[in-house]
């Protein structure tokens, strides 16, 4: 397969992976300050999920629910191999552009 076939197969591959998602499923342990509350009474504090990620230099968490972690890692493996094929589009055509001189 030549350089131009290869950088063909990454682009379609680029162009499929339009789901994708950048970041960790962060657990949230936190009292709520009510003092009747069981997480004040038995010292446990309430647990929630988040996916953390950060958007212009500032770490961002959304709220999510148990049952969407299956999705969410799907999305998050997407993501990797969407930067795998940038990685290797950017080596086929730093070998394009040698092969151009």
């Amino acid at each position: 397969m030549d350089l131009q076939e290869e950088k063909m197969r990454f682009v379609e591959k680029i162009q499929s992976l339009d789901n994708v998602i950048r970041g960790s499923i962060y657990e949230m342990k936190r009292y709520c300050g009510k003092p009747n509350c069981i997480c004040a009474k038995a010292k446990k504090p309430h647990r929630s999920l988040a996916l953390s990620f950060s958007y212009k230099g500032k770490t961002k968490l959304i709220p999510i629910k148990k049952e969407q972690i299956p999705g969410i890692k799907a999305r998050m493996n997407d993501y990797k191999e969407l930067k795998a094929a940038i990685d290797e589009l950017t080596r086929i055509n730093a070998e394009l552009l040698r092969s151009e001189q």
